[in-house]
């Protein structure tokens, strides 16, 4: 049975759902330039599509750019979802941006797993060594303008979020509705983005109990972006039992595979001499060599900084699940108990056996710990709520989400933005940002036409006139 979070999503998720039903049901029946030339040049004229008539791939092939992706501010392709056909093949997948040929081996990207999508090798200059397998389109001779005034038209500060001509065309249907109208859109997309996180939750509280799951959802926000599937996979490695009974961090360092390290100082050295006794009983929990990405991530972000927060959380809570249901009934502040935790090595420290700073820094800041209030805390206390039948709990919760404050924007918020309501800010509260992330991630990263064939205008249009 869902809970009335769960169910009021319902009108959103099926209009929705409905729209993707009829559209799959279709698809059934160096060079000699003077200019100060950067890649961030190319990515622009990539993404402007100043490109010539006809373009070829350096073997011949023809090549139509459909859609040239979403720009990527993270670590990766330089655009993402990208619709290209070549030779008259459509495919869909990123696409890598240089100046030189060689520049993928320069950039070591031929051993990054990151880079195996990657459809098309766009260079400005065929110069070096091009990487195998993978087509490559040299723009040199292939722009719809001399490079020269392309460097001059081109605003490299304004891109992605700010350049012109970028929006997608339900931009000029949304901005031009009523506010209350694209703030119920909003709020009920949120609603359904909150609801099948919930759902999440109900399916972990089925297979593994509510304090595991409660823990694997916790760990695996900590993991952040890039080692969220590492850190939830070494709390099913670890369970809640062993670490509500006072699991050493020697074992959680252990077992995440990050002991011995070639750098060590007392702490180190003390976690290396617990854990070479402890490894025995844990040989066939240790996580496999590779699991974690560790390069291309903020310090405060490291995953050895991250599970060091994760100690400190356990052992200054380890009745935690009960702490955190206990504050929402309570009317009190559960990012609390996220936010004010400290450790005495790991409040100045990035890495094991890094340079301590000089400045104590929050395990868990409070823009993170709302992150995983609004994300994790408040989903899983829906789902036990209606496990458990708390009516109490489960209206509290509905009345926390939909007070949440507004997060601090991100890159997928103002690509988000940008594609939807031309950057206007129409996103008020968190709720409301949670529905732009889920129409974005529903409509506008499953379009592969550059919005020739999206959905998402015509369920706009069904939403205004009350054709549910």
């Amino acid at each position: 049975m869902l809970s009335p979070m769960q169910r009021q999503a319902t009108r959103y998720g099926t209009l929705r759902d409905q729209l993707f039903r009829e559209r799959f049901a279709n698809l059934l029946r160096e060079t000699a330039t003077p200019l100060p030339v950067s890649e961030r040049l190319v990515q622009c004229i990539w993404y402007d599509k100043r490109l010539a008539a006809g373009l070829q791939t350096a073997d011949g092939s023809a090549v139509e750019v459909v859609f040239p992706g979403w720009w990527n501010l993270e670590a990766g392709p330089d655009f993402r979802h990208a619709t290209v056909r070549i030779g008259g093949e459509e495919l869909t997948g990123d696409v890598e941006i240089h100046l030189r040929a060689d520049d993928w081996f320069h950039h070591a990207h031929h051993r990054d797993p990151l880079y195996r999508q990657v459809i098309l090798h766009v260079v400005l200059w065929d110069a070096g060594r091009a990487p195998p397998g993978i087509p490559q389109l040299v723009l040199e001779h292939q722009l719809a303008a001399p490079l020269e005034q392309l460097y001059d038209e081109i605003d490299l500060d304004a891109y992605p979020h700010n350049a012109g001509n970028h929006s997608g065309q339900c931009s000029q249907i949304l901005t031009g509705l009523p506010t209350d109208q694209v703030g119920a859109l909003l709020d009920e997309a949120g609603d359904e983005r909150f609801a099948a996180k919930s759902r999440r939750f109900t399916r972990w509280l089925e297979h593994t109990g509510p304090e595991q799951a409660f823990y694997e959802g916790w760990m695996e926000a900590l993991g952040y972006k890039a080692n969220k599937l590492a850190f939830r996979t070494l709390a099913q490695r670890l369970p809640v039992t062993q670490s509500g009974s006072g699991l050493s961090a020697a074992t959680m360092f252990g077992v995440a595979n990050f002991l011995p390290t070639t750098r060590a100082d007392v702490y180190t050295k003390r976690l290396w001499s617990s854990w070479w006794k402890l490894r025995p009983d844990f040989e066939d929990k240790i996580l496999p060599t590779g699991t974690w990405k560790l390069h291309g991530i903020r310090p405060a972000n490291h995953p050895h900084r991250r599970l060091g927060a994760a100690v400190a959380l356990l052992k200054r809570h380890p009745n935690l699940m009960e702490k955190v249901l206990g504050a929402i009934e309570s009317d009190g502040d559960p990012r609390k108990l996220f936010a004010q935790i400290r450790d005495d090595y790991w409040s100045t420290h990035f890495t094991l056996g890094g340079k301590a700073q000089k400045k104590e820094t929050d395990l868990i800041g409070q823009a993170r710990a709302d992150e995983i209030v609004a994300n994790i805390v408040l989903p899983f206390a829906a789902a036990y709520a209606e496990q458990s039948g708390n009516s109490l709990l489960a209206g509290k919760v509905q009345a926390r989400y939909t007070a949440l404050r507004p997060a601090p924007t991100n890159s997928i918020l103002r690509l988000a933005g940008q594609q939807l309501f031309a950057g206007a800010p129409f996103a008020k509260t968190a709720r409301q940002q949670q529905g732009l992330i889920q129409i974005f991630q529903d409509f506008c990263l499953t379009d592969k036409s550059a919005c020739a064939n999206c959905q998402f205008p015509e369920l706009v249009r069904r939403w205004t006139t009350g054709q549910i």
